[in-house]
């Protein structure tokens, strides 16, 4: 008996000491770096670390750690949910512990066991029913863990849940301070851009408009369909031109939203039509999948932008002689878009990054760089209608951007 009690005898004082270590004056790394400290002593770990969750993303980012190799440093840079030991973690929203994760089939963890690591335990940190984040360990000892020391984790997460809701992940810090040097010069290009376009465009509408004046009295068709399309782009240009200054001056990301009833599948063909051009020089194929006439309530301007920057990214980043698919359905009470490709794809840790204001993919993927706002813009349009977007995407296996929005039907 006097055995059983020793370890939780332990445990109170190495608690205690995280309570002060939790209330002194050190700044928020300093605190998980004591109490990782403290942990990784009282419960002889190799490795321990704490990761902050992203509900927007569905990520795990790693915030501190001791004694983790380089390997796993990167591989718990970002984690999704669902992926791997840890992804299930953040699913079940449960702690848990594997005494010998080269055995148990339902712990396996490849990179660990490469590195020499045996065992394992985790526990999420959680507040009012929120993910917060993560706290976990690793012994290159087998058969270490027990309930003991899965309550202790418990404690100690419940001990660290307004450090964790306060951290930034030291990833997020200096990706703070890139973004913010590339917002500056950002705002300076989009000032210049509005001086260099603006008449340019003005002179475009104006002439187009009557040119389609003259292929309407004369009835070409084709000709006159043409034109509707570069005059319908150009004002469409312009507008979005706007917004972007807008944008730049008051660092506003607020848009508003007038909606009515339309047909999607009407808009869908429209814009399809737009960027047709755009996949021929490419040879590229855009495939049109959509169901006759989808009512929808929405602003059908900004589902329209929605839809041109999803398709336009689409056939940016596929290779000549890709597909482009432009799918819609019903599911339920909602409207589900997709927007795939045959691209490149996107990697895990880029994923997450796409829809951040002024973030853009990789150049060495494609060569072309971008001014990083065409999905934030989506995100926050899509969201203002009560809907959802996301991606799919693995490398070599291109990508596939989807949104929904709500019917609204009668």
């Amino acid at each position: 008996m006097q055995q059983q009690s020793q370890p939780k005898n332990k445990y109170l004082y190495v608690l205690s000491d995280i309570s002060d270590i939790v209330a002194s004056s050190l700044s928020d790394r300093e605190i998980l770096d004591g109490v990782l400290w403290e942990l990784g002593n009282v419960i002889d770990l190799d490795a321990c670390w704490v990761q902050k969750y992203s509900p927007v993303n569905k990520t795990l980012m790693l915030v501190i750690q001791h004694g983790l190799p380089d390997e796993m440093i990167k591989e718990l840079e970002a984690v999704e949910e669902g992926t791997g030991v840890i992804g299930a973690v953040v699913q079940t929203r449960k702690p848990l512990f594997c005494n010998d994760i080269s055995a148990d089939a339902n712990y396996r963890w490849e990179s660990a066991v490469k590195n020499g690591y045996l065992s394992f335990i985790a526990c999420p940190v959680i507040s009012g029913g929120q993910l917060l984040g993560l706290i976990a360990g690793s012994s290159t000892r087998a058969g270490i863990f027990s309930v003991n020391e899965l309550k202790l984790m418990s404690a100690v997460s419940s001990s660290i849940l307004e450090v964790c809701g306060r951290v930034k992940s030291g990833q997020e810090d200096s990706e703070a301070a890139s973004q913010q040097d590339e917002i500056t010069h950002t705002h300076l290009f989009l000032s210049a851009l509005s001086h260099e376009l603006k008449t340019p465009l003005t002179a475009i509408i104006a002439s187009t408009g009557l040119l389609i004046e003259e292929l309407d009295k004369k009835q070409e068709a084709v000709l006159l369909k043409l034109a509707q399309n570069i005059s319908r782009s150009a004002t469409s240009l312009r507008n979005r031109l706007n917004e972007l200054i807008s944008l730049s001056k008051n660092k506003d990301e607020s848009y508003g939203i007038a909606k009515k009833d339309f047909d999607f599948s009407m808009l869908a063909a429209e814009v399809a039509d737009q960027v047709l051009s755009l996949a021929k020089e490419k040879k590229q194929t855009l495939n049109l999948e959509v169901a006759p006439y989808i009512k929808i309530n929405a602003d059908d301007q900004r589902i329209e932008q929605v839809l041109l920057n999803l398709l336009s990214n689409a056939i940016k980043f596929t290779p000549e002689n890709g597909q482009i698919f432009l799918r819609a359905e019903k599911d339920g009470n909602r409207l589900v878009v997709n927007v795939q490709d045959t691209g490149p794809g996107i990697a895990n840790e880029e994923k997450r990054k796409l829809f951040v204001p002024y973030y853009h993919p990789s150049t060495d993927r494609s060569g072309i760089p971008g001014l990083g706002l065409g999905l934030a813009i989506s995100k926050q349009i899509v969201e203002l209608h009560g809907g959802a977007i996301w991606v799919q995407s693995e490398v070599g296996k291109g990508s596939n951007f989807s949104f929904s929005l709500p019917l609204h039907e009668k």
